[in-house]
């Protein structure tokens, strides 16, 4: 009785196909993280809108603007950015004219785009490497 033949890979086998799933996760990887930072840049974004509305309305109310600082998750949700507000550039005072700031919080980054802004007279912007991808 002859005993069974083994069946199994090589150690070659096996490295080429290592070598393979490293090349995809390499190919790979610099756009999935593209994705994530634009869900993040979306999340800046809308809270940026967001609080503008809220200081439009004030404004609306009262006729000036007021100090503004808060996480983009203000609802529990535990945001990336930090939202912050000063007077616009050239402006004296921040009752007459507001921009806010959304800067990423520590750990996250975003060098094409860097933080986002929006301010009260309509100018929106960021300071980043590649300022065409601020707002898309």
């Amino acid at each position: 009785m002859r005993a069974p033949k083994l069946r199994g890979f090589t150690l070659i086998e096996m490295l080429i196909v290592l070598a393979i799933a490293a090349i995809l996760a390499a190919i790979s990887y610099p756009s999935y993280m593209d994705f994530v930072r634009k869900s993040w840049r979306s999340e800046g974004r809308s809270a940026l809108m967001q609080q503008m509305q809220e200081q439009e309305r004030l404004y609306t109310r009262v006729g000036r603007y007021r100090p503004y600082e808060g996480e983009s998750g203000d609802g529990g949700m535990g945001g990336k950015y930090i939202v912050k507000s000063a007077n616009c550039e050239g402006r004296g005072s921040i009752t007459g004219c507001i921009r806010l700031t959304a800067t990423l919080k520590p750990g996250f980054s975003d060098p094409h785009v860097g933080n986002l802004w929006v301010d009260s007279t309509g100018g929106k912007g960021c300071d980043g490497t590649l300022p065409g991808r601020c707002w898309q």
